[in-house]
């Protein structure tokens, strides 16, 4: 946000202290008379922040202040005067350097805004409002021979925890200086991996400018389209990456993708933990050039499912990552036939997609986007984001072209070794469809919802990125609803937010699946399935108590299902694992959970990143409170906050 400081007028400690006396002191003001009064920290250190723009905004119609925001003093303080009292008040702040903050994110800057209860007349002092700085890594990229690399691609991957699991989401990313150094800024806290990928982009000798453009499906090749000639049969793209030493004594080498500090492996990489505000330098990155191979094949699938199709040759572990993930990329020729260019021994995963979805960081958009516009012929025209419920602070991100012709996707695993792997075959399969007929139930006792067909989606049970970006039903009227472009794989029926509607049911063949995902990869048509729909929601309130050490209103009160089985395979979108915010006087209430049992209990909310991994449930569970809801039934359940340990 953009905003110049001499347009708010400066608070005066004379006048602060002044301000607040009088007005609260008159007994008959002929204005609203009252007071908030604080200061604005830094979250990691708690010193006073100077030249914070303070924000207020009220919970009641039409606002209440005369000062809707402000800058605070070199104390960091600030004070609004004149509010209207018998309503709530939020605050919020920012400056220069910091991520937004406010008045009850005293752990993180996603924590909710804490409402402030105002009385008429009366003075509120002693807010304290925390803003955070996001942190930041910086380093060198050398070559083997310890010089410079400039010009090149860096990122940082952040390592997070996905249903039990370890794996690997795309952050922001910047480019090597004239002295081979970079700075990667504006980081949340987490583990970082440091890469400087490397893609490999064969593009056949006999494909047109234009054909050959559509190959060039990476960011990094948005600026440039030099081709350079390998042989007669190939050429190689040369992009953001570092460009392959020439061959010696007839073989070929390449820079394979490499982790901080020297590692072409994911698994080996070390990982920088970062915190707020920290500034991580000397995280180097080192080159080794590679003796690389060829892995030659061929494509099966109809003739329209290889047109301009590009393949992906992703090492094992970033198989849910889009682009730049690849060490090597090949356009297929019009009979099918494809070669990937000095490719480094290793596991691999070839990949066939009919377009991209991948995790990212929200941090690291604005920083990716910069290389996302390609030149008019670029199949890169965008990206479209879905905020997840299962890692908050995360998107999945879908890119707005299409890598291959038709309705068709294919994968499968290669290892390579020190010989020209050939005859790999890339089996290319038709999307799956699911028709569904739809059952609606009305509350009775609220005004019935029109039959316009519900937004659903398509939700991969094992959170995998990847499969995440196509499955989606087109709106409209009437049953039964048609998804299409469904890839091999086990999905979740979901229901996107914001419908009035929530899934009681999906039944298919005499069994339920209303939590048990479909398998697309052994069914390509599923028909015949029934989903019935409601408004019955069922309604859980209650109070937090505070517990020694955890204050009620620092806490969130989390749900989960009481069957352990149901901890896994929720997909992104987990229909039974919800929170709910705690309000000053401690109540909490959940609307949007389905029928069943549930474990319910209420944690610092510094556990935001993590509480739905498995792993953690476990721990908590013994500390939680039972409760079982019924569809448009009324439940209750009091809680004191859990430390966890």
């Amino acid at each position: 946000m953009s905003l110049s400081t001499r347009a708010i007028p400066r608070i005066v400690p004379f006048l602060f202290i002044l301000a607040a006396t009088t007005l609260v002191g008159q007994q008959k003001p002929t204005q609203p008379s009252g007071v908030i009064t604080g200061v604005v920290v830094d979250g990691s250190s708690g010193e006073p922040v100077a030249d914070a723009v303070v924000f207020l905004a009220s919970t009641a119609a039409g606002g209440g202040g005369s000062q809707p925001r402000q800058v605070t003093d070199e104390k960091g303080r600030f004070a609004f005067i004149h509010l209207a009292g018998d309503r709530s008040y939020t605050i919020s702040a920012t400056g220069i350097g910091y991520l937004d903050g406010g008045y009850g994110r005293d752990a993180m800057p996603t924590d909710p805004l804490r409402p402030i209860a105002l009385k008429p007349d009366e003075w509120v002092p002693d807010i304290r409002v925390s803003i955070w700085k996001p942190g930041a890594i910086s380093g060198a990229v050398r070559d083997e021979s310890g010089e410079p690399v400039v010009g090149v691609v860096v990122r940082a991957l952040q390592r997070v925890r996905i249903q039990g699991r370890d794996d690997v989401v795309a952050g922001a990313l910047t480019r090597t200086d004239d002295r081979g150094t970079y700075r990667i800024a504006g980081l949340s806290p987490g583990r970082y991996l440091v890469q400087v990928p490397s893609v490999q982009a064969a593009v056949p000798a006999s494909a047109k400018m234009p054909e050959a453009r559509a190959g060039l499906t990476g960011p990094m090749f948005t600026e440039t389209l030099d081709l350079l000639d390998v042989d007669a049969a190939q050429r190689l793209a040369i992009g953001r990456y570092p460009v392959p030493p020439p061959p010696q004594n007839g073989k070929h080498f390449a820079y394979p993708p490499v982790f901080h500090p020297s590692t072409s492996s994911v698994a080996d990489a070390t990982a920088v933990v970062l915190k707020y505000g920290e500034d991580r330098d000397n995280i180097d990155v080192a080159l080794a050039p590679q003796a690389s191979v060829r892995v030659n094949g061929r494509v099966e699938g109809p003739p329209e499912s290889m047109q301009s199709l590009t393949l992906r040759l992703l090492p094992a572990g970033l198989e849910n990552l889009g682009f730049g993930a690849e060490v090597s990329t090949a356009l297929v020729e019009s009979d099918g036939r494809f070669t990937f260019i000095n490719v480094p021994a290793g596991n691999y995963v070839i990949d066939a997609p009919a377009g991209l979805t991948e995790l990212t960081s929200t941090g690291a958009q604005i920083g990716a986007r910069r290389l996302l516009p390609g030149p008019p012929t670029s199949p890169v025209v965008g990206a479209s984001t879905q905020a997840v419920d299962l890692l908050p602070g995360f998107r999945l991100t879908s890119y707005n072209f299409r890598m291959g012709g038709g309705p068709y996707s294919g994968r499968t695993t290669v290892s390579v070794g020190a010989t020209d792997l050939n005859n790999v075959v890339v089996q290319m399969r038709r999307f799956a469809t699911l028709t569904a007929s739809i059952v609606l139930e009305n509350d009775p006792t609220q005004p019935a919802v029109t039959a316009a067909r519900p937004p659903f989606q398509i939700d991969p049970a094992g959170a995998d990125a990847s499969l995440a970006g196509a499955g989606r039903a087109g709106r409209g009227n009437g049953s039964p609803v048609t998804i299409g472009s469904i890839p091999a794989g086990q999905f979740l029926l979901h229901l996107q937010d914001g419908s009035p509607w929530m899934i009681k049911s999906v039944t298919w063949d005499g069994r339920d699946y209303t939590n048990t995902p479909f398998d697309t990869a052994s069914t390509s048509e599923i028909t015949g399935v029934t989903v019935t729909l409601t408004t019955l929601a069922p309604d859980l309130t209650g109070t937090v108590q505070s517990a020694t050490g955890l204050k009620a209103d620092a806490t969130m009160v989390i749900a989960f299902p009481a069957e352990e089985a149901q901890w896994k395979n929720t997909g992104f979108w987990p229909a039974r694992m919800k929170t709910a915010t705690v309000s000053g006087a401690g109540a909490y209430r959940f609307s949007n959970l389905p029928a069943g049992s549930y474990l319910v209990v209420a944690i610092s909310r510094a556990f935001t990143p993590v509480w739905r991994d498995p792993e953690f449930l476990g721990r908590i569970a013994a500390s939680a409170s039972r409760v079982t809801l019924s569809w448009g039934g009324k439940s209750s359940a009091d809680l004191t906050a859990t430390v966890v340990r």
